[in-house]
């Protein structure tokens, strides 16, 4: 059974957090990372395979390694710097060959967290309290490739 993109709810947060200030007094302000947001994923992204779509970096080594049959969520850690900024990409995460979550980031501002796991779209909110429904002309815009095979 392949879920449908309908069955699919997205919040979008912003991606620079402001965190207590540094040594030196230098500004707390932080990115959020893919690396961060995998960690967040828990135990629900561990069991999941990865494909990515890096916009601003044509054939960088994390869509490389993707391709195909996707990878694992810790051979996709141990590609990407923990403190790596993209610009723009797509991380859609399968479990078989149902989509089950996908990343999204956009322009290095915000971050889409698109998934069908009220639980998860729960948990996020609750941990990055800007979140909101991703506005609907933003979701028309992204592919939804339900299916690992249509890849």
């Amino acid at each position: 059974m392949s879920r449908s993109p309908a069955a699919f709810r997205s919040i979008t947060f912003a991606a620079w957090r402001d965190g207590p200030p540094r040594q030196g007094g230098a500004s707390g302000r932080h990115y959020v990372t893919l690396v961060e947001l995998l960690v967040r994923l828990g135990g629900f992204g561990l069991g999941l395979t990865w494909k990515a779509q890096i916009h601003d970096i044509p054939d960088s080594e994390v869509e490389k390694a993707s391709a195909g049959a996707g990878i694992d969520t810790l051979r996709l850690l141990a590609l990407v710097a923990p403190d790596r900024q993209f610009v723009d990409g797509d991380f859609a995460g399968y479990e078989g060959d149902e989509l089950r979550v996908v990343l999204r980031e956009f322009d290095s501002t915000s971050w889409d967290l698109c998934t069908d796991d009220e639980a998860l779209l729960a948990e996020f909110s609750r941990q990055f309290p800007d979140a909101e429904p991703t506005p609907e002309d933003v979701l028309q815009q992204i592919p939804w490739p339900t299916d690992l095979r249509e890849l």
